[in-house]
């Protein structure tokens, strides 16, 4: 049997309470309280501070998640983080690395509270004269939370074992208290970390679970083992201890085993693309020994990386040969394993999608690289050369034209989101995967849902600016949206500011839906302290309004009257979105109130009434 259930009897006992309500940050649709919505006057004061700064990218709550210009202030680390909502005092240097231009980069750790925070980074760039001309990542804080759990350590293995679906599971090490950013409603959350280990129906098991300590539900898994298939084949479960029996070593002679001597060939070629080409000695970039393992289990179709070696399986030569014998898919396993070295995307949703995405645009890169920069069909198909051998031109995955495949998603507005496949971190790769095509060769979508042309750059400067991305600007928790401006500024950086390359990285992304402009919802001018009377609207419809107020005016919006429920949402600058906006109340009644500090620039104010249940004769005003 393939669940077992430990999470009843473990938390029966246990008191368990709700935290207090901040309406600000409540989900749409979740019961309300009397608290005032959250602004973001303290950013736009730490952004006043520094000298020059322009904010190159900004999280749905409004607070950056990139900045770029003369960040160098009198505060040091402490001017540039509370930016980002952070205290310099809750970060910790994780590594420095200097890359061939001779500019710095920084990568700090996010803790709160004492404990450290999942995924969050922020990175600190310097020029070769020790100037901050740039600092990004997904580390930002600016939340109360909760610092003591409420259920136990013993409570929160329970949990992730009653959550893990697999064979002889179990636990690994202490729970360990953090938090960790919700996908649910992105916020933090204070979570036991518990490492879970077994077999699953197709892979080993060494999951992440992050337990909520107040609650015992789970809010996000991780895997450490990274796949480069996603077909499953069930296993005898034979001969699966790793890493086995040596059989050749570095400079060894050939085996005979053709499984062994062709891995082995593949892995010295991957060594040299990323050697040639980057400057990387192995994926570590500090000589680490590439250890893999061939034959493993019977019939096994897939292959994989574990955190410390790749594995492959022979599979049974219908579904597939040999999976070492695949150049590009030893390269995607090793590639996993200098994204793991660099920035450690986390293997579950939009990052793990990344992370995949990344894995197999280099086995395309090096690939084309081994046949002398070669790009034609077959660079594109992922384990063409092994996958289904008696069906000519098949291949796993087609990056190319990714929904070729029956389940690979081309366009990231229908990219999937449920739980299968860590979140779909195969299937949405075909997003990332079709970006880099464009950028290579240039034209547009193979399905015509944009219309987008991209100028093609050729396959060694788009993965010249994918690596350099990955390596330098990339965090463990990298949206697509923050991946097409990290792409966009190593673009610039390698070839210069306003550089066509740069263009056509923006192009690219845009094609796939990814960062495209949608066009802005109409909206009703507002009279400077005139009411606007009688509104009204049904359940879910939406109302937009703007107010155009002048340079250093506060500014008051305020909804009054009627029957319903109507929502108010402000936003400067853009229509709000029901996850993006700068005051939202969000009270029971029509009776709400957002005010905004005055501005440094004339700005446009922009309204939304949202019906939470049908309202009518409503009626808004803005006044500055």
């Amino acid at each position: 049997m393939f669940r077992t259930r430990f999470l009843a009897a473990a938390l029966l006992a246990l008191p368990l309470a709700a935290c207090e309500a901040d309406n600000s940050q409540l989900p749409e649709g979740a019961p309300k309280s009397d608290v005032a919505a959250d602004s973001l006057g303290d950013v736009k004061a730490a952004l006043a501070a520094l000298p020059s700064a322009e904010v190159a990218g900004t999280n749905d709550d409004g607070v950056p998640f990139m900045l770029k210009g003369n960040l160098d202030n009198a505060n040091g680390l402490q001017g540039i983080a509370a930016a980002f909502r952070l205290e310099a005092s809750d970060l910790v240097m994780k590594r420095t690395t200097v890359d061939e231009q001779g500019n710095t980069h920084i990568r700090y750790g996010q803790t709160k509270n004492g404990l450290p925070v999942f995924g969050g980074e922020l990175i600190i760039h310097k020029d070769p004269s020790g100037k901050i001309f740039m600092a990004n990542g997904s580390a930002r804080d600016g939340e109360l939370v909760p610092a003591k759990a409420r259920i136990s350590g013993e409570a929160a293995k329970a949990a992730a074992l009653d959550n893990t679906v697999g064979r002889h599971i179990a636990t690994e090490g202490d729970a360990r208290l953090m938090y960790v950013r919700s996908e649910k409603d992105s916020r933090l959350k204070l979570v036991y970390e518990v490492v879970v280990t077994g077999e699953g129906l197709d892979l080993p098991i060494r999951d992440h679970v992050f337990v909520n300590a107040l609650t015992g539900g789970v809010e996000l898994v991780t895997t450490d083992i990274h796949s480069a298939l996603n077909r499953a084949v069930y296993s005898a479960n034979n001969g699966t201890s790793l890493p086995g029996t040596l059989k050749r070593s570095e400079g060894g002679a050939a085996t005979g085993d053709t499984h062994v001597d062709e891995n082995y060939n593949h892995l010295g070629t991957t060594y040299n693309c990323y050697s040639v080409n980057f400057g990387r000695d192995s994926y570590n970039a500090a000589g680490a020994q590439l250890k893999s393992t061939v034959h493993y289990s019977t019939n096994y179709t897939n292959a994989y990386w574990n955190g410390t070696q790749m594995v492959y399986g022979d599979s049974n030569g219908v579904d597939s040969a040999p999976l070492g014998k695949s150049l590009d898919v030893t390269v995607h396993e090793l590639t996993h394993a200098v994204t793991s070295s660099e920035s450690n995307l986390t293997y579950s949703n939009e990052s793990g999608a990344l992370n995949e995405g990344l894995s197999d645009i280099f086995g395309a890169y090096c690939e084309s690289w081994n046949r002398g920069w070669v790009v034609d069909a077959a660079v594109w198909k992922v384990g063409d050369d092994v996958w289904t051998p008696g069906t000519a031109g098949d291949a796993l995955r087609y990056m190319n034209n990714p929904t070729q495949d029956g389940s690979s998603k081309d366009y990231y507005p229908t990219r999937y989101t449920g739980t299968s496949d860590n979140g779909g971190v195969h299937w949405n790769s075909g997003i990332a995967n079709l970006a880099f095509v464009l950028l290579t060769q240039g034209g547009t979508h193979p399905r015509a849902v944009t219309t987008t042309q991209v100028t093609g750059i050729g396959i060694q400067k788009a993965g010249a600016i994918f690596y350099r991305a990955n390596r330098d600007l990339f965090t463990a928790s990298t949206t697509f949206a923050q991946a097409k401006t990290y792409t966009e500024t190593a673009a610039e950086q390698l070839y210069g500011t306003g550089a066509a390359e740069k263009t056509s990285v923006g192009q690219a992304w845009t094609a796939v839906g990814v960062g495209a402009s949608t066009p802005p919802p109409t909206a009703t001018a507002l009279t400077n302290g005139v009411a606007l009377l009688s509104q009204s609207a049904s359940t879910g419809a939406e109302k937009h309004y703007y107010l155009d107020v002048p340079v250093s005016r506060a500014s008051s919006f305020v909804s009054s009257g009627g029957t319903g429920d109507a929502d108010l949402y402000v936003r400067i600058g853009a229509a709000p979105t029901t996850t993006s906006y700068n005051c939202r109340p969000y009270l029971s009644g029509n009776n709400e109130t957002c005010n905004i500090a005055a501005q440094t620039t004339a700005q446009r104010m922009y309204v939304m009434l949202r019906a939470y249940s049908t309202f009518s004769g409503v009626s808004i005003k803005g006044t500055y």
